[in-house]
Formats: C-alpha cells, sequence, structure tokens
C-alpha cells in the first residue's frame, strides 16, 4: 500500500504543477486529527500532502518568517495565507534545519542567476519568482529592468508605456541553471504577463485583475505553467487534474482575458486586451 500511495503522489505532483524539476530533499510523515499527511520539501518550496484533499503549497521564496511552538511550526507567507505544519515529532529539528538550508541554497541560485543576466545585478538580493517594481528596486532597476527585457525590448518598451510607474520585473531561476525572466504590466484592472525564454515567451497573456501580487503568486504556485491557464477543456491533457483541483488554477482561468501571439499584430491586440 505504501509503494502505491508513493507511486500516485508522485504522479498527481506532476499533473498539479509542482515543484518537480528537482527530486524532494526529504518527506515527512504529519498528521492533522486521524488523517495521516506527508510533507515534502523541495528545493523551491515545501508541499504539504494527503491522501484526498488538494495539497498546500508554500514556494520557498514567499516564506517571510518561520515560528515554533512546540512540535507546531507557522510558515509566514507573501501574499498568502500561512501555512501550519504539526506531528512531526522527533524529526521537528531535522526539518526546520533542512528548510533552512533549502531557503539559503534557493537565495544563492536566484542571485547567482540575477548576477548571470548582468553583472550590475551581481548582489541583488530579491525573492525567487517575484516581481519588484522601480521603487522596490532603487537604483537597481535600470540594469534590472534591461537585463529582463532583452530579448523582447521593443515590447516591454510597448507594455512599460501603458503601465508607467506600475510596471514591475523579476526572474524565475530554473533546476537547469537557467533563469526565466518576467515582466508585468498592470494596466487599469488588467495586468499583462511577458516572459522571455520560456517554452510560451511566444505569447503575451492579459489577466483581469488589478491585484499583482495574486497574479504573481499564481503564476508561482503554478510553476509557470501556463499552458495549464490557457489551453481549452477539452486540450488540457494532465493538467486537466490541476483544474478540477486547484482553486488557483481555477481563478487563473477565470481572469485570462487574452492570450496574444508574438506576430505583425501583436502591439494592436495587446493595447485592445489592455483596455
Amino acid at each position: 500500500m505504501r509503494t502505491f500511495v508513493d507511486a500516485r503522489r508522485r504522479a498527481r505532483r506532476a499533473a498539479l504543477l509542482q515543484w518537480t524539476g528537482d527530486s524532494p530533499i526529504d518527506e515527512f510523515d504529519s498528521r492533522t486529527g486521524d488523517e495521516p499527511l506527508t510533507v515534502v520539501l523541495f528545493p523551491d518550496g515545501v508541499i504539504v500532502e494527503s491522501l484526498n484533499a488538494a495539497p498546500v503549497m508554500a514556494p520557498l521564496s514567499l516564506v517571510t518568517g518561520i515560528e515554533r511552538d512546540g512540535y507546531r511550526i507557522t510558515l509566514r507567507m507573501r501574499a498568502l495565507a500561512p501555512v501550519e505544519i504539526r506531528a512531526l515529532g522527533k524529526r521537528t529539528d531535522e526539518f526546520l534545519l533542512d528548510l533552512d538550508r533549502a531557503r539559503k541554497a534557493l537565495a544563492e541560485r536566484t542571485a547567482e542567476a540575477y548576477g548571470e543576466l548582468s553583472d550590475s545585478l551581481r548582489g541583488f538580493s530579491a525573492p525567487d519568482g517575484w516581481v519588484f517594481g522601480e521603487e522596490e528596486a532603487g537604483h537597481r532597476w535600470g540594469a534590472l529592468r534591461a537585463a529582463v527585457a532583452d530579448e523582447r525590448a521593443e515590447e516591454v518598451a510597448m507594455l512599460e508605456s501603458l503601465a508607467g510607474d506600475r510596471r514591475r520585473a523579476g526572474i524565475k531561476s530554473q533546476p537547469q541553471g537557467t533563469a526565466l525572466p518576467f515582466v508585468l504590466a498592470p494596466v487599469g484592472d488588467r495586468v499583462a504577463v511577458e516572459g522571455m525564454g520560456d517554452a510560451d515567451g511566444r505569447a503575451t497573456f492579459v489577466f483581469r485583475t488589478d491585484d499583482v501580487d495574486r497574479l504573481n503568486v499564481a503564476l508561482l504556485l503554478t510553476s509557470f505553467r501556463r499552458e495549464a491557464i490557457s489551453l481549452p477543456a477539452d486540450q488540457l491533457g494532465r493538467w486537466a487534474l490541476a483544474v478540477r483541483t486547484l482553486e488557483v488554477v481555477q481563478w487563473a482561468r477565470q481572469a485570462l482575458a487574452a492570450r496574444v501571439i508574438h506576430d505583425e499584430t501583436w502591439a494592436d491586440e495587446v493595447a485592445q486586451a489592455l483596455r
């Protein structure tokens, strides 16, 4: 039975858009009431899995603080509800040590990825997969904006002309050591997402929302797999489980206003979608 449950959990992680680019660092048995849970620590995040319910996902880059009360651990999150982990027993200290090492390693990988983009960004400290505006980035903004927009300078310039000082930029580090630069351009009650260097960098996504943080969280929780957000219901394939199960995917699909291919009509179509 344990072998079957482990195999099922691995398949569900892939179908639910979780951190599957790397093997888990470790797994821990937990429970809530009488229900057994498994806490899985990945290089990018923590997942609390049950047999039947949707998993609770906590990207490490969004963890802002860790509180311990006996055997109860609370992860304070940026733009997400706190995540509580209980009943690890004697392995509580081990989990906290592994978690601390994983957070430091992710911060180092992200800093290295920024440095690879531009020498001017070496030493830039920013959460992995989180965007910053000019005010937050400070004197690094010019270098950040130039490095992130490198592959699509004209398109990003056009989006910035519409978004003004609300524009944001960042990167998501990848398991292969590469980085996915991306830009969020809020205009009114809509946000355009422009990604560079990824499999779907050929299109700009426009969402109906004025909550940029919520959209950024949705991109992180879906591992930037935008096909799960944009594909028609009859073409979802393995992503159908995520659409049925995860509220964040359902919200993103409902909020999606347009997917605009990069062709000769791109500028007009994006401007129209952002109105």
